[in-house]
């Protein structure tokens, strides 16, 4: 009698690596790469400033996280 066939275990899934953008173009006065990004994880803030127009927006963040 023969064995029987053993199955493989699936390869890992790749986890994303990379970082996110920091800077962005400027949804009001339309500049590329002028809005800085700070996320403050500490009080759950997250900052857009520009530095042409000095407009500012915050928001409040949250984790996600995602199981695949």
């Amino acid at each position: 009698m023969g064995r029987r066939k053993s199955k493989r275990k699936p390869p890992p899934k790749k986890k994303m690596t990379g970082n996110l953008d920091t800077q962005f173009t400027c949804p009001f006065c339309n500049h590329e790469k002028s809005c800085d990004v700070k996320m403050e994880r500490s009080r759950n803030t997250g900052i857009i400033s520009c530095t042409v127009c000095l407009e500012e927006f915050q928001t409040p963040i949250t984790c996600i996280l995602l199981k695949m």
